[in-house]
């Protein structure tokens, strides 16, 4: 610890004698030590505030141990507080050096914030479901790959952001994959970036399917064990989803629903249109975008979640036809019942009417 302390001294005394005004904070972060080498501890990074400050960026080795004085901006610790970035380096970190009280208080007010991300369901749901996202578009990728060691290394990022997904709905965080349940227990807080030991509550088989991965490279079986993490996870996101909230979440306005559906009627018009001269090619189009439209607007505005798809059948289009003058009857329903007005004219004389 001794040597510990003599580089940070070495650091401030860099700071004070030549970037006195240049240098915000100098942080190090608990967390991520191996074989107690005290990475980290001694600093880990950074805040410039100004130009000039980047300047005391340097990485050198002692002993065996990687040092890395790298400058991290207040705009990017913005992107921790919101868990678009690391979020160890707020949680972890001691302030070492500080320019100023404001700058200090500064970096603890995003600590605070960062505390509150995680502990605001509505955040922490759409987080898990950013997280899922990045998962699914590596999935697009995985697929096509036939190597194991490219198999095998996008299954491990793929797992990371499954892993991220389930830690925010445990109101914490994973810098790393989580592959056995013995990472989920570990409390050790000098290795925490990877532990996940808040993590209580996983999908069903998430460790024995994610303990898989570790222990093979058969790009099949790989695959295989994914696709079971995917279906399990978005599981597990799905059935948290938050309850809607009439005192904290945002209310419904009726108005932009109405707006929404002023926009996409024709596609209702249009759908009668196929279905009536047996198109089904462009029936299939028009109802899959309207059902991708209808799902939005159950995430949006709150509306029961309407199923149109399952009604597509290319040798009997009237089944279609059905269900879509059904769902349009019901959002139609929705608005009379919140006496919200469509703007709907019988002819361009009874539209322009209405204007003049």
């Amino acid at each position: 610890m001794k040597d510990i302390n003599r580089l940070t001294d070495w650091v401030i005394r860099k700071i004070e004698n030549e970037y006195p005004d240049d240098v915000a904070l100098l942080l190090a972060v608990h967390g991520h030590n191996t074989d107690d080498d005290q990475h980290g501890i001694c600093f880990d990074y950074f805040v410039p505030a100004t130009e000039k400050g980047c300047g005391l960026a340097e990485t050198f080795i002692i002993d065996g141990v990687g040092h890395d004085l790298y400058p991290r901006s207040w705009e990017r610790l913005e992107d921790s507080v919101e868990l678009n970035d690391m979020p160890i380096v707020l949680d972890g970190a001691e302030i070492l050096y500080a320019r100023s009280k404001e700058d200090e208080v500064r970096f603890l007010d995003m600590k605070r914030r960062l505390k509150d991300n995680l502990n605001n369901p509505g955040f922490i749901y759409g987080k898990a479901l950013e997280y899922m996202d990045k998962a699914l578009e590596i999935y697009r990728s995985l697929i096509f790959e036939d190597k194991p060691y490219r198999v095998v290394t996008e299954a491990g990022y793929i797992q990371l952001f499954l892993s991220k997904a389930v830690a925010v709905l445990n109101h914490t965080y994973t810098e790393e994959p989580i592959v056995s349940r013995k990472q989920a227990l570990c409390d050790d807080p000098g290795s925490r970036i990877y532990h996940c030991p808040e993590m209580k509550e996983v999908p069903e088989d998430f460790f024995k399917n994610a303990e898989t991965l570790i222990r093979t490279m058969d790009p099949e079986k790989v695959k295989e064990v994914i696709l079971k993490l995917l279906k399990s996870v978005r599981e597990f996101i799905l059935k948290r989803e938050p309850a809607v909230d009439t005192q904290g979440s945002k209310a419904v306005n009726y108005d932009d629903l109405a707006g929404w559906y002023q926009e996409i009627s024709l596609t209702w018009k249009r759908i009668r249109y196929f279905v009536k001269n047996n198109m089904a090619e462009e029936a299939y189009c028009d109802a899959g975008y309207l059902q991708q439209e209808l799902l939005y607007i159950a995430q949006e505005f709150g509306v029961e979640e309407m199923n149109l798809m399952d009604h597509y059948d290319a040798d009997d289009l009237s089944k279609l036809k059905e269900r879509a003058d059904a769902l349009e009857k019901k959002i139609l329903d929705i608005l009379a019942d919140h006496k919200t007005k469509v703007a709907s004219y019988a002819s361009v004389d009874e539209f322009l009417r209405a204007r003049s």
